[in-house]
């Protein structure tokens, strides 16, 4: 009985083949794309958001205590962005009623947004936006003394 014998160089040009496209498709592979506007913006609008947390740059938690009253007052409100690029500020110890209103874009990278509303105007940094967290930079009073902080929100469900 004959069996075949496969050239050596036919195999090994076949193996370099295979290592070849499985490298290139592991290359297109890209699991974290870069955020769009309309990805951004849909993750936004998707739910209100509460101020669960402020933290400094290195995630550190900020005791409220020394933290100005605007930032102390976000405790207690829910943001809501529109589809239409407004966002109102609602308060739900009174039936969610609008108490502050205003406009917000996403910059044109999608890595931050410019927020017009009274006493919370200015562009912030997006450090993180997902289903579960908005992380938003912002600088604030923290013992008497502006700083960079991170707003924490949560969704409100």
């Amino acid at each position: 009985m004959h069996t075949p014998r496969f050239s050596t160089s036919l195999l090994r040009s076949s193996v370099v083949a295979l290592l070849l496209l499985a490298f290139i498709t592991a290359c297109n592979n890209d699991t974290n794309p870069a955020p769009t506007a309309e990805s951004q913006t849909a993750l936004l609008v998707a739910n209100n958001w509460q101020v669960s947390n402020v933290t400094d740059t290195d995630g550190q938690t900020i005791n409220p205590s020394r933290l100005g009253y605007t930032t102390n007052l976000l405790y207690s409100l829910n943001m809501q962005f529109r589809n239409d690029n407004t966002v109102r500020a609602l308060d739900p110890k009174q039936s969610n009623i609008v108490v502050n209103q205003g406009t917000w874009k996403l910059a044109s990278d999608s890595q931050s947004m410019d927020v017009a509303v009274t006493g919370f105007n200015g562009n912030f940094p997006i450090v993180q936006l997902n289903r579960n967290q908005l992380i938003l930079r912002q600088q604030a009073p923290v013992d008497g003394k502006n700083a960079p902080i991170n707003l924490e929100f949560k969704p409100v469900l």
